[in-house]
């Protein structure tokens, strides 16, 4: 059963309508570093997936396709017919199921950092203590459940940004983000990434496409965005140079004229 999302909505009232989808295991506050570039000229909606932030936390499993419940449950309370998709990390995850099963209600879509599928183990050529995977996460999941969050916090600013980017200001803030954040809200969605894979029906997706991969990603790299956007007709690949996971707080001002030359260009 789809929840009522928590939600910010900053920028132009009158804008085209934007929804800013975040990054697991934090919240819409990831995307502070977006509003004043973006809000100019479009409606931005910042939502709590379930789970996190300032949203219900139901109890585990959860799904991708619950994910996008909610999020059309939240455009049909804000009356918004299409949107234009942003998302990054797990939020892109979930944009790519959104585009697969609700195409209608989507205008663009852009996947920031992100994969097409979750492996259950490390590819052999990649380092397992960064490489997205169903192992990596249930490592992480039983910290969890056993220590709480706070273990989470280093764990993830060492594979998010560079060593010299993370006793930064904006660092430090998304490590406040993370400690918000609940273990059960946590092991919904590690359920929710385990066993993600829709590389075979990305061919599918017939909509404006931006992938945007940061250089150093370890976690989620290049590659991954290669793959997603070979395979989606038409898709744009633009590379955020001196950045890891989270390109949209370590390099924001390259991310937002990726994404403002994008929405130019399709946002209507």
């Amino acid at each position: 059963m789809a929840v009522d999302l928590n939600f910010c909505e900053d920028g132009n009232p009158g804008g085209p309508p934007v929804l800013l989808v975040h990054a697991f295991p934090t919240s819409h506050a990831l995307w502070e570093h977006q509003i004043e570039a973006l809000g100019k000229r479009y409606r931005l909606i910042r939502p709590d997936l379930r789970g996190f932030g300032g949203s219900p936390v139901p109890v585990p499993p959860y799904s991708m396709e619950a994910f996008v419940a909610d999020l059309l449950r939240l455009l049909d309370r804000l009356e918004i017919d299409q949107v234009n998709y942003v998302g990054i990390s797990m939020g892109g995850m979930i944009g790519q199921v959104f585009a697969l099963s609700e195409p209608e209600r989507l205008q663009s879509l852009a996947l920031c950092m992100t994969t097409s599928s979750v492996p259950e183990d490390t590819p052999p050529d990649q380092d397992p203590a960064y490489y997205i995977s169903a192992r990596l996460f249930r490592r992480a999941a039983a910290t969890v459940q056993n220590e709480g969050m706070e273990p989470i916090v280093a764990m993830c600013l060492d594979r998010w940004f560079r060593p010299e980017f993370q006793d930064s200001a904006p660092a430090r803030r998304v490590a406040e983000i993370i400690r918000g954040n609940t273990p059960k809200g946590y092991m919904g969605g590690v359920g929710a990434m385990t066993g993600f894979d829709v590389t075979a029906r990305l061919s599918e997706i017939v909509l404006p496409t931006l992938v945007m991969p940061g250089a150093l990603d370890q976690g989620t790299p290049i590659s991954c965005s290669e793959e997603i956007a070979s395979r989606i007709p038409g898709a744009r690949l633009k590379v955020v140079d001196e950045a890891r996971h989270i390109a949209i707080v370590e390099q924001p001002q390259v991310c937002n004229r990726h994404l403002l030359d994008h929405l130019h260009n399709f946002a209507a």
